[in-house]
């Protein structure tokens, strides 16, 4: 009888947890189940103190007693696990961690999202479903406002009705993210299932008002429309992405800005602007708005002049860098290199605290024949200037020549005895470092006939002067020899637009590409690995282990 009283007050205490444990409703039973099964317990302590003091009892008691204290710490460290979720993503490419755009995005949400991943049942054994699962746990981790659910639009047919304008085919995986502003949803379908897609259709959702950015024609600027290799057709398929809608505007005599406007963009204009023209533009962005000017060498003097009113100096220059390589097959089978002047600059230096540069350290973006953008000594009161992207600097090993000047003589360069050591004269050119790229803060409050915005007093004008064109193009973002996007230029762009509009939550580097984390073993290797696996473990650790347990016990018991 009296064991059945241990039993029982065990039994309670076990009950008593595990009902804990279970509880979502913070019910009090538990809690009384738990007391009631240590007062049974004590009971039987305090009526059988003959029996607790042999020996055998004590041993078994100190068992049970070890075996709850176990329980316990498993309990308390369970309850602690759970209120303190942490993963850690320990792949090469971290392909399973979220990115700094999509940490950005959700870490800035104020609204609540429900994201609806339909995906056939049968095959949600792939990969693919996986990787997007565990993508949409670490969404819902990461911000408790992001829910998801996950349906079959065959198994959830009247939920599928109502998304059928955005589904794919049955049998092809959906992602939709939705909203809910003043009773009406508002919806929008990722265009695949890869992080940048997920975090590009909640940044839409969420950013319901569109951006719209003006590019100025009517000077020979490069076309926006253009798929050729000196167009914008790529810029604007990759703003649209971040909401940002491109429209051509023609200024035409009036010069009148539409009222609509974020951003005003000149890219690579051959042809002058007029003075009403640029008026225009001095206008609209000391009345809050944003200007992109990207000026190619030796073009619009009188446009690089006006931009002496936002503290910048455009140089009458062009912009070399040292290229070292092989003249020919022979100097490069024989190891023979030579150094030689090139147009093309790559960028050496980012600003590390701007919000535009300061995640691309160590992205490659190269600018084809650029100029350089200095800020005046003096620029007018109310304007924060910042160097955003330089050349390199120091002089290349042997030659006491630059890695990179300003070539105030760009004729030189066409000379067909032209050679660095010709080129570059100390007396006239800037050794690199030079600025290729600067962006100014206008603070309207402060700055000669700035119109602050009543409504927003902390809307600022924004100004982005680049001495080259050639990286928003088509060929500039596909790099050298074409191809695929070049992500560092891709991002260079964007995060410039996005700081234009005022988005700094958006500004970081896109979706890492995915990488080949084989391992890769020499004959040496696989060597060691099959015989530690075939022959060591089990034919030498195992029977020893057991040969040193039969020994110790014999020696322990003789």
């Amino acid at each position: 009888m009296k064991s059945k009283m241990l039993i029982l007050g065990i039994a309670l205490i076990v009950c008593g947890v595990v009902f804990s444990l279970l509880n979502t409703g913070n019910l009090p039973y538990p809690t009384y189940i738990l007391i009631a099964g240590v007062a049974v317990v004590g009971v039987y302590i305090l009526t059988n103190l003959r029996e607790m003091a042999k020996r055998s009892t004590m041993y078994g008691l100190n068992a049970i007693l070890m075996s709850v204290f176990m329980v316990a710490i498993l309990v308390v460290v369970y309850l602690i696990a759970q209120n303190r979720d942490k993963t850690w993503d320990l792949s090469v490419t971290g392909k399973y961690a979220l990115d700094n755009q999509t940490a950005s995005i959700l870490d800035n949400l104020q609204t609540k999202v429900n994201i609806l991943l339909f995906y056939p049942t049968l095959n949600r054994s792939s990969g693919e479903f996986e990787a997007v699962k565990t993508l949409l746990d670490e969404y819902a981790r990461r911000n408790e406002k992001v829910t998801y659910q996950l349906l079959d639009a065959s198994e959830n047919y009247e939920t599928a009705l109502k998304y059928q304008a955005l589904l794919n085919s049955p049998m092809e995986p959906t992602l939709i993210t939705e909203v809910d502003v003043n009773g009406q949803p508002f919806r929008e379908k990722a265009k695949g299932l890869k992080q940048e897609d997920i975090s590009n259709a909640i940044k839409k959702v969420t950013h319901r008002e569109a951006v719209t950015a003006y590019f100025l024609v009517g000077h020979n600027e490069r076309k926006l429309e253009s798929e050729g290799p000196t167009g914008l057709a790529h810029l604007k398929n990759f703003l649209s992405e971040e909401n940002i809608n491109a429209n051509p505007l023609r200024l035409g005599a009036a010069a009148e800005i539409p009222p609509d406007a974020d951003i005003v963009a000149l890219i690579g204009p051959e042809e002058d602007l007029t003075e009403t023209e640029i008026a225009s533009l001095k206008r609209f962005v000391l009345s809050g708005g944003s200007l992109l000017v990207a000026l190619d060498p030796g073009m619009c003097p009188l446009t690089a002049a006006a931009l002496k009113d936002f503290g910048v100096e455009v140089g009458d220059n062009v912009v070399i860098e040292m290229a070292v390589g092989a003249t020919s097959l022979e100097d490069l089978l024989r190891g023979n290199m030579t150094a030689r002047p090139s147009q093309t600059v790559g960028i050496d230096k980012f600003d590390p605290s701007h919000e535009i540069t300061k995640d691309l350290g160590n992205s490659s973006v190269t600018l084809i024949e650029a100029r350089t953008i200095n800020r005046i000594p003096s620029p007018p009161e109310g304007i924060t200037l910042t160097i955003l992207a330089e050349s390199k600097g120091g002089n290349l090993q042997g030659t006491g020549l630059p890695y990179s000047w300003a070539e105030a003589d760009p004729k030189s360069l066409s000379s067909e005895t032209a050679t660095a050591e010709n080129i570059f004269d100390s007396s006239r050119d800037k050794a690199g470092p030079v600025a290729l790229v600067v962006a100014a803060d206008l603070d309207l409050a402060k700055v000669p006939d700035g119109k602050p915005d009543i409504q927003n007093p902390n809307r600022h004008g924004k100004v982005i002067i680049a001495g080259d064109s050639d990286f928003l193009t088509n060929g500039g973002m596909s790099g050298k020899r074409g191809g695929s996007i070049s992500r560092g230029q891709l991002d260079f762009a964007l995060n410039i637009f996005n700081w234009l509009t005022g988005q700094v939550d958006l500004i970081t580097i896109r979706e890492r590409e995915a990488d080949n984390t084989s391992v890769i073993l020499t004959a040496d290797q696989k060597a060691l690995v099959r015989n530690l696996l075939v022959v060591l473990i089990p034919f030498i650790l195992i029977p020893g282990v057991g040969i040193l347990v039969g020994l110790y016990r014999r020696l322990r018991y003789v």
